[in-house]
Parts: structure tokens; sequence; C-alpha cells
């Protein structure tokens, strides 16, 4: 009975090392289109904001089979999206890249209000 409870001890000491390498995690980024491939395989969107201090950051995303797109409350398409439009891109690093979650079109006046 001992042996099995240390064996187990190993086991679960070992199961952390299985692990991807690149742990999930979601952000969020308000900024405008600078590109959307609709027609690439996967598709594609970049989004380019400006950080405190006046940095300016860009930000590329896949999208996949999960990712929802609104504007407003309608669902829509990568195809109605464009370049130089307001959005808030909610996204998720993973082991290979940045994957989009949702991807909402705003108004210039939605901005400032906290959803």
């Amino acid at each position: 009975m001992k042996m099995r409870f240390v064996i187990f001890l190993l086991v679960l000491g070992f199961l952390p090392m299985a692990a991807p390498a690149v742990a999930e995690s979601q952000r969020r980024v308000v900024g405008r289109v600078e590109a959307v491939e609709p027609g690439a395989v996967p598709q594609t969107i970049v989004i380019k904001t400006t950080l405190p201090g006046g940095k300016t950051w860009i930000v590329g995303c896949r999208l996949d089979q999960k990712t929802k797109i609104q504007i407003g409350k309608q669902t829509a398409t990568l195809e109605e999206i464009r370049p130089g439009d307001l959005v808030q891109l909610i996204y998720r690093r993973v082991e290979d890249g940045l994957v989009a979650e949702k991807i909402e079109k705003k108004t210039d006046i939605q901005v400032g209000k906290r959803q």
C-alpha cells in the first residue's frame, strides 16, 4: 500500500512537465484595423493601437472556427471589417501564435464607454 502511494506521488510530480511550453492566456486590445485577409487560410487580422507613453503596438492574429465577429450586437463576417475600423480584439496566446476569440467593431463613441 505504501509503495502505491509513493508511485502515485511520483507520477503526480511529473504531470506538470507534460503541459505545453506556452500556456494559453487571453488578452484584449482596442485599436484600428491595419489589414484583414478574409480569403487567406487561415483568415487573419492586424490591429494597430497606441500604448500609454505613445508607443505604437501592432497585433496580428489568425482566426479559427470559434472566432466570433460582431458589429454592434449583430453577428458579422470578416469581410465586413475594413482597414481603418475601430475594433476590440480579444485573443489568446497559444504555442504557435495568436488566435482571435472575438472581434467587435466599435464606433468612436463606444470607445470610452465601459461594457
